[in-house]
């Protein structure tokens, strides 16, 4: 033993004794001890970064759905504003009730190749009411039903009024929609 670390140990008696390897001393801490020290340290980060990612994930999930909305409502315009040239062009036959028979646009067309359902709603056209071919169809309803919980449903007739129901469902919007 040195003059150093006897005067060391004098001082600090409890204190375990540590060796000088280049300049960095190193503790007589049991290799076990360490280990366990550093999965602890590593548990808490992934937990740290799976919080993160969690809330990461909830906040794009809501942009997502946000857009969606955002993506209907200028669906339910485009359907309303193609009924509305489709009766210009075909005064005999007024209205139509079919999404193949609306002028072609690229809207209309992406609405047709995925079946009516395009950015998590589905969209129709419904409520004709012409009692033969001889008459033009005087009215119809579009109606966008949502395919996830918790977005707000979109309905709209011949006025052109776009009205939302907010907990989802087309029967209320149709009956007592709020106007956008």
């Amino acid at each position: 033993m040195s003059v150093g670390e006897k005067s060391i140990t004098l001082i600090f008696p409890d204190v375990p004794k540590t060796r000088i390897i280049g300049d960095m001393p190193t503790s007589k801490i049991a290799p076990n001890e360490r280990s366990s020290s550093k999965k602890i340290l590593l548990v808490i980060v992934a937990a740290i970064l799976g919080v993160i990612g969690y809330i990461g994930f909830r906040w794009m999930w809501g942009l997502m759905m946000l857009a969606n909305v955002d993506s209907a409502i200028g669906r339910m315009r485009v359907l309303n504003d193609a009924e509305a040239k489709f009766a210009q062009t075909h005064p005999r036959a007024g209205y139509t009730c079919a999404l193949s028979e609306l002028p072609r646009s690229g809207e209309v067309q992406r609405l047709l190749t995925g079946n009516g359902t395009d950015n998590g709603y589905t969209f129709e056209i419904a409520g004709c009411q012409a009692p033969d071919t001889a008459t033009p169809n005087l009215a119809y309803y579009l109606t966008a039903r949502p395919l996830h919980s918790g977005q707000p449903a979109f309905c709209s007739d011949q006025s052109g009024i776009l009205k939302a129901d907010y907990s989802g469902s087309v029967e209320k919007c149709r009956a007592t929609g709020a106007p956008l």
